[in-house]
């Protein structure tokens, strides 16, 4: 347990961040300008900017605890995690336009999974049925939740999964093979016209687009759980 309350664990850089450590990737690539990323926080869950987004509006919702996915997040606050999404929504469609969300939820057994795959959603400017496309397309298969509450069942059986949806659709896709590293990232990038593979956070960093992010997003007022 970290000084501030959070769960965390060792070596993970969204983590230590979000515990309140001050030398992390986002403020020695920041250099305090700005000095925090961060756009609300509730209990258990911190809605920020993305350290390099691919568009204006590229947001993450992220568990404060350490989890490897949302199903689990979902699994111990899912009223929370619902009534977050539900403020966040709203203001999204108003100061850009209506969102998705995409998650990689990972798992124990996943390779690399232990800490760089802290459960994180993206938060995205997208169409669902555009990002469905591009993924089916890669051969991964789409099953139909019927609420976010679904993603439970996958958190209490350590499954990975990727999940997109949008306010009114929910998909969860399967794991069945290794895909590409920041998949999901790859898929917003080719959506968003980003040349391969500037998509990918270690490459390109977008400075400007998160300081216009946190500059729009400034005045959002979301009722904390």
């Amino acid at each position: 347990m970290s000084e501030s309350g959070v769960r965390s664990c060792v070596g993970a850089d969204l983590c230590q961040e979000l515990s309140g450590a001050t030398d992390t990737d986002f403020t020695r690539t920041y250099q305090g300008d700005p000095d925090s990323r961060i756009i609300c926080r509730s209990d258990n869950l911190t809605l920020l900017a993305d350290m390099s987004p691919l568009v204006v509006g590229h947001l993450l919702l992220a568990s404060n605890d350490h989890y490897f996915s949302f199903g689990e997040a979902v699994r111990d606050h899912v009223e929370e995690v619902k009534g977050l999404l539900g403020g966040i929504f709203d203001q999204y469609a108003e100061t850009f336009s209506e969102p998705v969300i995409m998650e990689h939820g990972s798992s124990q057994v996943m390779e690399g999974s232990g800490c760089i795959t802290h459960a994180h959603i993206h938060i995205l400017p997208l169409q669902l049925d555009a990002v469905h496309r591009v993924m089916t397309q890669d051969g991964l298969i789409a099953s139909e939740l019927s609420d976010l509450r679904d993603l439970k069942d996958l958190g209490d059986r350590g499954l990975p999964y990727f999940y997109c949806s949008d306010r009114a659709r929910h998909r969860v896709y399967g794991v069945a093979r290794a895909m590409r590293r920041q998949y999901l990232r790859s898929v917003a990038g080719l959506l968003l016209g980003i040349a391969d593979p500037e998509w990918d956070y270690a490459v390109v960093v977008r400075k400007d687009l998160l300081r216009i992010t946190l500059n729009r997003t400034a005045g959002w007022h979301i009722i904390p759980y």
